[in-house]
């Protein structure tokens, strides 16, 4: 799911910079390398995030349900 929907925005990118090329206005900046590499930085950074969430979760779980989940995990010789 992830990286369809960074085929989506760096396709979007892409539909931008041909939208600008038929209008006759260029930036240097603005390429087709350029977009490619924002879409392995952008795919970085969701994975990055996604990663960050789940080990926030499973370690610093301060709610009560997660208190008693773990007290019972410990319990149950389970963690």
């Amino acid at each position: 799911m992830i990286k369809d929907v960074v085929a989506q925005i760096v396709g979007f990118l892409s539909a931008i910079m041909l939208f600008l090329g038929t209008l006759n206005i260029q930036f240097q900046w603005l390429t087709e390398s350029s977009i490619n590499a924002f879409g392995v930085v952008l795919s970085a950074g969701i994975f990055l995030g996604v990663n960050l969430y789940t080990i926030y979760k499973n370690h610093y779980g301060f709610t009560d349900k997660a208190k008693q989940q773990k007290a019972w995990l410990e319990k149950e010789n389970l963690k």
